[in-house]
C-alpha cells in the first residue's frame, strides 16, 4: 500500500465531514502519544476514507490491514507534531487560516446557501465555531507534519549521494520499473444501467460487433437503444475499473470483449490497437535511476528517524 494513500486519509480524515456518520455514545481513547491522544472515531474516520478511496479505484481492501496501517500513520503524524518545536518548525496562523478558509469554502459548495450549511452542522450537534476550531487543529497538524517531512528530506538528499555501480545496480535489480508498459486503444459502447433492457440489449449488439467486427455500425445500432459510446483512444489500462482491466488481459488487435458489467452499467469493447511495451536501456533513463535510488536512501532515512523519535516518545495503547 503507498504510503502518501495512508498519509493522505490521516491527514484529511475531516474531508469526510462530520455528515452522515455514525454517531457513537462513547468515544474511545485507542492510543496515547506523548501528551497527546488517538480516539476510536479518528481511526473509524480515517479507514473509512481510505476504503472509499481503494473501492473507487477497483482495489481489494482488507479492514484489518488498513486499520493496522492507518494507526501507525496517526501515531507517526501525532508524534511529529510534539517535535515540531526541537526542529524549529513554526506554522503561521494566517497559513492555518488560509488553509481552513479553503477547505471551508469546498465544503459549502455542496449546500445552496450558507442557511443549509449551518443547519447541517446544528443537526450533527455542533456550532459552526466549534467546528472550525477542530478543522483548524487539523490543519495546523497537516501543515507542520507536512513541513517538518519536507525539512528532514532536504537534509536526507544532502546525504544521499549516489555513484554509477549504484546506479546500474538498482537498475538490473529493478528493471520492470522502467519497462514501457504495453498500451491498447480502445473503442467502447455503453449501456447505463438506467437504460430499458440494458443487459439484453448490450448483449445482442455484443453478438453483432463479434460477428463482422464493423465498430462504427455496432454504435450507430446501439444509440438506436439508447446506448451511447466512442473511440476512448490510447489508454491507461490501471485507470479503468477492476472489471474491464481484467477482461482485457493478453489483448490483440481487434478483439471484441463484453458485456463487461459494471457498477454504472455494460461495456462492450473493441481493442482498436495495440503496443508491446519495452524496456528502456540504461543510459537512456540513467537519471530517472538516480532520482529512485536517492528516493530510496531517503525513505530509508526517514524510516530510522522516526523509529528514533518514536524510542524516546511516550506511546501507550489502551
Amino acid at each position: 500500500m503507498k504510503k502518501f494513500l495512508l498519509v493522505s486519509a490521516v491527514l484529511f480524515v475531516f474531508s469526510l465531514f462530520v455528515f452522515g456518520a455514525e454517531e457513537k455514545q462513547v468515544d474511545r481513547i485507542l492510543v496515547k502519544v506523548n501528551n497527546d491522544i488517538i480516539l476510536e472515531s479518528e481511526l473509524d474516520e480515517a479507514v473509512s476514507f481510505l476504503s472509499q478511496q481503494l473501492a473507487a479505484q477497483g482495489k481489494p481492501a482488507d479492514k484489518k490491514d488498513i486499520e493496522k496501517k492507518i494507526l501507525e500513520n496517526l501515531i507517526e503524524q501525532k508524534l511529529i507534531t510534539t517535535v515540531a518545536s526541537d526542529e524549529n518548525v513554526v506554522i503561521s496562523e494566517e497559513a492555518v487560516a488560509d488553509k481552513v478558509n479553503e477547505y471551508l469554502d469546498k465544503l459549502r459548495q455542496g449546500f445552496k446557501t450558507e442557511e443549509l450549511f449551518e443547519e447541517a452542522l446544528k443537526k450533527e450537534g455542533i456550532n459552526y465555531s466549534d467546528f472550525r476550531l477542530r478543522i483548524e487543529d487539523q490543519v495546523r497538524n497537516s501543515l507542520v507534519y507536512s513541513k517538518i517531512k519536507q525539512k528532514k528530506q532536504q537534509e536526507f538528499i544532502v546525504r544521499s549521494a549516489v555513484n554509477d555501480i549504484e546506479l546500474m545496480k538498482y537498475y538490473e535489480a529493478n528493471k520492470g520499473e522502467f519497462k514501457v508498459q504495453d498500451e491498447v486503444s480502445l473503442a467502447q459502447i455503453f449501456f447505463a444501467k438506467s437504460t430499458k433492457d440494458a443487459a439484453s440489449s448490450a448483449r445482442t449488439i455484443y453478438q453483432t460487433l463479434s460477428a463482422n467486427g464493423n465498430f462504427d455500425a455496432a454504435l450507430k445500432a446501439a444509440k438506436n437503444l439508447s446506448g451511447d459510446g466512442g473511440s476512448l483512444g490510447w489508454v491507461d489500462t490501471a485507470q479503468m475499473s477492476k472489471e474491464i482491466r481484467d477482461d482485457i488481459k493478453n489483448p490483440r488487435k481487434g478483439k471484441v470483449i463484453g458485456p463487461v458489467e459494471t457498477e454504472d452499467g455494460y461495456h462492450i469493447i473493441k481493442i482498436a490497437d495495440y503496443r508491446k511495451g519495452k524496456l528502456n536501456d540504461f543510459e537512456e533513463i540513467k537519471e530517472k535511476v538516480r532520482v529512485k535510488v536517492i528516493e530510496s536512501k531517503v525513505e530509508k532515512l526517514w524510516e530510522e528517524w522516526i523509529a528514533k523519535v518514536k524510542k524516546q516518545a511516550y506511546i501507550k495503547y489502551m
